[in-house]
């Protein structure tokens, strides 16, 4: 009974002897560790956890000296899913006698916690973020406006060519930062939806109109669902999305570059939310054949103020991704670097009135 306990705990177990050979590696060490038992036990563990010293050493000390470790921020090395944060703890061994027979470690997955606490953590920024971002706003605008309209005046005044294009200079710039300050605000400030049933596909096709010149006619496909039904959202926001989303696409395609857009409904799930009168999901995907995203870049590409481009505010992504989440759908991004990229939206739909 006691050997079924330790075989199905959800903590790994690792046992040693005196000579710090393996002689208990549970079911759950095999899978955090990715290695069978079979090529574990009767050999050293300095061996079997030779990326993982730390915790050879832990064990060591326990079993030498006594120390007892209770360690909660440690590392494990899996075979086939990189590192693991791990909590361990350690024991000695003593047979009924009372003889120190060995060591053992148990070892908590924590990487469920950890994804918990980023993204409580990654809330409470967005949180402090949101708030300062509209604060800064209100104190940009008014003297931004001055400046404008000080170089407005200024370019009327002066006849001299090269102060008129400086003038110029500083009223481009000025409504340059006037749009990142606006943007700053509408991912600040509370959502004021006004829903209604919107035919998707009108609003994707007043998209692809206004980004479709210079491109090309054969650069943006379309691949619609004529029986999608309405989806249950505010129009001006939907089009502010997707504008976002098309945008990125056709700055990251090259001129052989195409980008597909294309509907469908979704089977595999659907949503309950009081908000929405149905609780299927339609999806539509903008792909491209782009550069394509790093992996280090993905990971960051929802995070406010955070951009690759030049002249990008970094807000585009972030306030897309409020949108969608205030309309109770999904957002979801794939990419590879040389391999394109492709942004599913998942939205509520209006069910069809039964007759």
């Amino acid at each position: 009974m006691y050997e079924d306990i330790v075989e199905n705990l959800a903590e790994g177990v690792v046992a040693v002897d005196l000579e710090m050979t393996v002689r208990v590696f549970n079911q759950s060490a095999e899978k955090m560790t990715g290695v069978s038992r079979s090529l574990v036990i009767g050999r050293p563990l300095c061996e079997v956890l030779k990326r993982d010293l730390r915790i050879v050493e832990m064990i060591e000390k326990t079993l030498r000296e006594g120390r007892l470790f209770a360690e909660y921020d440690e590392k494990l090395h899996s075979r086939f899913s990189g590192e693991l944060p791990v909590g361990v703890t350690t024991s000695q061994i003593f047979d009924a006698d009372g003889n120190l027979t060995g060591a053992a470690a148990l070892i908590k997955d924590l990487s469920g916690v950890k994804s918990l606490e980023a993204g409580t953590l990654r809330k409470e920024r967005l949180a402090y973020i949101g708030t300062f971002a509209a604060n800064l706003a209100h104190e940009i605008k008014n003297p931004l406006s001055g400046i404008r309209g000080a170089a407005q005046l200024l370019k009327k005044k002066v006849k001299d060519e090269k102060l008129d294009e400086y003038a110029r200079v500083i009223m481009k710039e000025a409504d340059r930062l006037n749009l990142i300050v606006n943007e700053m605000l509408d991912f600040a400030r509370p959502a004021n939806l006004k829903k209604k049933p919107v035919n998707i596909h009108m609003v994707l096709d007043s998209v692809i109109l206004l980004l479709q010149e210079g491109l090309g006619p054969a650069a943006i496909v379309k691949g619609y669902d004529p029986s999608l039904p309405a989806v249950w959202g505010d129009e001006n926001q939907l089009t502010q999305v997707f504008l976002n989303l098309v945008k990125n696409a056709r700055e990251a395609i090259g001129p052989k570059g195409s980008i597909e857009v294309r509907t469908r409904m979704i089977t595999e799930f659907h949503i309950v939310d009081e908000n929405s009168p149905g609780g299927k999901m339609a999806a539509v995907e903008v792909r491209d054949n782009g550069c394509g995203i790093r992996p280090e870049d993905l990971e960051k590409i929802f995070t406010p103020f955070f951009t690759t481009k030049p002249k990008g505010s970094g807000l585009g992504m972030a306030i897309s991704l409020k949108i969608i989440k205030e309309h109770g759908g999904y957002l979801r991004i794939d990419s590879a670097p040389g391999k394109g990229t492709a942004v599913a939206v998942y939205l509520p739909t209006v069910e069809k009135e039964k007759g």
